[in-house]
């Protein structure tokens, strides 16, 4: 009995503590500005606009994310490593070549972006193409962990 009491004590302990080290991004305050940040020096390396390869694009960003998480002064934190990828994972780089763009839609939801292989193919399904050089991603430039790119969009024009 004690040794059972003893063994729900030790578990209760570790899934409490649990909670504190895997926080979600976004709980901390400056989460959101180190992942706009990791997201910018990602650009920097792997070059969205001149990636041939979207899984190359996807594991450039995720090298940077991991290193910039890791050694003695991480600038990003690890439980935000998921969200810098997530945004390269989401994002038109390396099939930009072939015509992808990030498409726009309403839902009941709210905005929903999606990548479309082109245009056309965007419009033919009722979307908005989100042409915008500066963030070939759905995720947002300014608040990555809780809006889209057609969210954020500062004219509202992805929001008809």
């Amino acid at each position: 009995m004690r040794t059972l009491i003893n063994g729900l004590m030790i578990g209760l302990f570790v899934l409490g503590s649990g909670h504190l080290v895997y926080a979600g991004c976004g709980s901390q305050p400056g989460d959101e500005a180190a992942v706009i940040a990791a997201r910018a020096m990602a650009e920097s390396k792997c070059q969205c606009a001149t990636s041939t390869n979207h899984g190359q694009y996807v594991s450039c960003v995720a090298g940077v994310a991991n290193s910039l998480s890791s050694g003695p002064n991480p600038t990003l934190p690890k439980n935000c490593k998921g969200a810098v990828k997530k945004c390269a994972a989401h994002s038109a780089c390396g099939k930009i070549s072939s015509g992808a763009v990030t498409c726009c839609f309403t839902s009941t939801k709210g905005p929903k972006c999606k990548i479309s292989k082109s245009t056309m193919d965007c419009s033919g399904k009722g979307g908005t193409p989100a042409i915008d050089p500066s963030n070939p991603s759905c995720c947002s430039n300014t608040h990555p962990l809780g809006e889209n790119a057609c969210m954020a969009s500062p004219s509202g024009a992805f929001l008809n």
